[in-house]
Order: structure tokens, then C-alpha cells, then sequence
């Protein structure tokens, strides 16, 4: 029996086929200031590369494909913001609302409300220390859903405080109504990169949960994890406390993605689904 010959056309396209080109999707497609975005990458057998807007996409394996998490800048003008990933047909535009959050009066300390110079380097390096141990480095730690820290929200991310004197400050996470001494539980599977005392957010403990996202936990009363200590989803690593500028016991818990600061309601929303780790895989 004589080999099977493609004739040219055919031949074209089966080349054509395999070499499709990488199929892009964007979660949600409206966003406003502040929000999560879920990029998903199918179609492609390589670790995908790309941005959106300025900020460099950190794509993990998902169960189906491939999946990075970006934040829409707080700041800036923005009508909509460019998806791009290569070898992509096209970029995607990303459509942003405009949104006016909430502002709210807060009385405190005045040395909290405005705090004196050698306080504001004191805060700078809090900052800096901070966002060092949030850049949720490497690939991800966790296997299953991010959960909502259980209490009653009493304050959003993006709200604008005017503290004693008119000074105005954007909260960059959201508050749970919590007793002094509740226990704060990790909202996912990372490793503990920072545990400290800072000046305006007290007592605080950071988890990288890989995957360029991090989660923060502030005004603690105490830490019960350690830096480089690895947790688990639900895991206890706080109590909670009224340690730094507050105005009463609460939880606060932030979230940094690439590109900063997110709202984590919206982010636990999100429908992440990291693939097994490579090594269990194989098992």
C-alpha cells in the first residue's frame, strides 16, 4: 500500500491548526478603578507573555490553560486599558467606568492624624517594607478558592478618609468588625513574608501566596506566625487588636496583584483555578 499523501492545501492547513494562535479572554470585561482582572490564556502549550497597559502580566498554569490577575490603577485617566499577550491575533481593550467612592470623617490622635517628620520616615519605610513582602513571587502556593475572612464589612476599599484636620487618605483594603483577641485566619495557602509593627497600620502580617498575589492583615493584636512560616487555607496567624491608626478593634485585610492594590470583595469573586503543582502532578 503506497504512504498516504496530503495534497499542498490540506497540508496547509493542519500546519495552520497546530499553530493557531493563542486564545485570549479578560474577567470582567467592565471594570472600574481598583478592581481585579482575570486574564485566561488557552490554546498555547508555552508559559504566555504579556502586559496590560504598563504592567507586566505574571501568567501561572491553570487546570484549563493559563491564567494571570492584573489591578486597574487607582489613578490616571483611563477610558480603557490594552490587553496584549504575544502571539495573540489581537489586543483586547479592557473597558473602565468612572467611579466615585465614598468618603467618611475620622477623628483620631492628632500625632496619628498628622504625624510629625520623624514619624513619616517611620512611615516610608513601613511602606517600603511592606510592599516588598507583597509582590506574591513565584508560582502559586494555593490549589483551591481565596475566602472571605467571616464578620461584618464595615468599611470598603477605596473609601476616602478625612482625618481631624481635612487631611484625606484612600483605604486600600476593607474592615471586619472583630472583638479584641478573635482569631484572623489566612485567607489562602502561602508563606509568611513579613511580621511586624508598623506605625500607621499596627501589627501586621503578610502572606505571598505566589502567583504575583499577596494578602495583609492589619491592626493585630498579636501575630502567631513567624516570618518564612508556610500556612494553610484557614490557618490561624493573628488576633485581632486596634494597634496603629484606628478608632476601634477591627480586621483589615488588603490584597496587592500586579499593579497594586485591589478590591479584595471583588477579588474573591474571581474564578482562579491554579493547576496541581508539577511535582504532585506526576505522582
Amino acid at each position: 500500500m503506497k504512504p498516504l499523501l496530503l495534497v499542498p492545501a490540506l497540508a496547509v492547513a493542519l500546519t495552520s491548526l497546530a499553530a493557531a494562535d493563542p486564545k485570549v479572554r479578560i474577567e470582567p470585561a467592565t471594570v472600574r478603578p481598583g478592581d481585579p482582572v482575570l486574564v485566561v490564556v488557552t490554546n498555547t502549550k508555552e508559559t504566555p507573555v504579556g502586559k496590560a497597559g504598563d504592567t507586566e502580566l505574571q501568567f501561572f498554569r491553570a487546570k484549563t490553560g493559563y491564567q494571570a490577575v492584573f489591578a486597574m490603577p487607582l489613578t490616571g485617566n483611563y477610558d480603557d486599558v490594552t490587553v496584549t499577550v504575544k502571539g495573540a491575533a489581537k489586543p483586547l481593550k479592557l473597558k473602565v467606568k468612572s467611579h466615585v467612592f465614598p468618603e467618611a470623617k475620622v477623628v483620631v490622635e492628632e500625632e496619628l492624624a498628622n504625624p510629625p517628620a520623624t514619624e513619616r520616615d517611620q512611615i516610608d519605610g513601613d511602606n517600603k517594607a511592606m510592599i516588598t513582602a507583597s509582590r506574591g513571587t513565584g508560582e502559586p502556593q494555593f490549589t483551591r478558592a481565596f475566602v472571605r475572612p467571616r464578620g461584618t464589612v464595615t468599611s470598603t476599599f477605596g473609601e476616602w478618609r478625612k482625618f481631624n484636620d481635612g487631611h484625606r487618605s484612600q483605604h486600600l483594603g476593607f474592615d471586619v468588625a472583630a472583638k479584641v483577641g478573635t482569631k484572623v485566619t489566612a485567607i489562602n495557602s502561602g508563606t509568611v513574608t513579613f511580621v511586624g509593627e508598623t506605625f500607621l497600620g499596627g501589627n501586621v502580617v503578610i502572606i505571598d501566596h505566589g502567583a504575583g498575589i499577596a494578602s495583609a492583615y492589619m491592626h493585630l493584636r498579636e501575630a502567631t506566625v513567624k516570618q518564612g512560616d508556610v500556612v494553610k487555607l484557614g490557618a490561624e496567624i493573628a488576633k485581632t487588636g486596634e494597634t496603629g491608626r484606628t478608632t476601634g478593634p477591627h480586621l483589615h485585610v488588603a490584597v496587592r496583584v500586579p499593579g497594586g492594590f485591589i478590591d479584595p470583595l471583588r477579588f474573591f469573586r474571581l474564578r482562579l483555578s491554579p493547576a496541581a503543582p508539577l511535582a504532585t502532578a506526576k505522582r
